[in-house]
């Protein structure tokens, strides 16, 4: 097995896939909407690091109406997630137009560049952080990184923590870290 192989393997193994409850979405993108400038139909961008079924971009696309991105390196989920959009479409509660605002790919998020994006949602293991250094590092200036669950730890030489929101809903609780890239 090759080095970049046994890396994308290692990355699955070791940051399995968990979706966003609709009810922390909801409350994730309030915060982004009165904490951090986030605005229906703008042309903002945004991107999810590990999209995995693609609840996080569905909605952000559905709901703000703005460039959403899923890089997902697990064939499956991205399939799952077009299937999600196949049957959207078909109910038409959305105008056409919003569904290609849904971009899709399938590839590592270790090896993304995050240049003109506006938000960057991302849900990485402690264990995981390690390899993420290069990748927020392309982000560009004022960008927001949305870390669910866990805080970045680490990148204090580039991002600053703006907001922690705590949540709970039927008994689980989870934090969202709200960071911007300072440099």
């Amino acid at each position: 097995m090759k080095g970049n192989e046994f890396k994308k393997l290692n990355t699955q193994l070791e940051l399995p896939f968990q979706p966003t409850l609709d009810y922390f979405l909801k409350g994730i993108f309030e915060v982004l909407e009165s904490r951090f400038k986030l605005e229906k139909n703008s042309k903002q961008k945004f991107i999810d690091l590990g999209s995995g079924n693609g609840s996080v971009v569905l909605y952000s696309a559905l709901n703000y109406k703005i460039i959403s991105v899923g890089i997902e390196i697990n064939k499956i989920l991205i399939i799952e997630t077009k299937e999600k959009i196949r049957t959207l479409r078909k109910e038409k509660q959305h105008k056409k137009s919003v569904f290609r605002k849904i971009k899709l790919i399938n590839d590592d998020l270790f090896e993304q560049n995050l240049t003109n994006f506006d938000f960057i949602y991302i849900y990485s293991l402690p264990t995981m952080q390690k390899y993420l250094n290069h990748v927020l590092n392309t982000a560009d200036r004022g960008a927001v990184i949305i870390s669910y669950k866990y805080p970045l730890n680490g990148f204090n030489s580039f991002l600053e923590l703006s907001y922690r929101s705590d949540m709970e809903k039927d008994e689980e609780s989870l934090s969202v870290y709200y960071y911007i890239k300072i440099i």
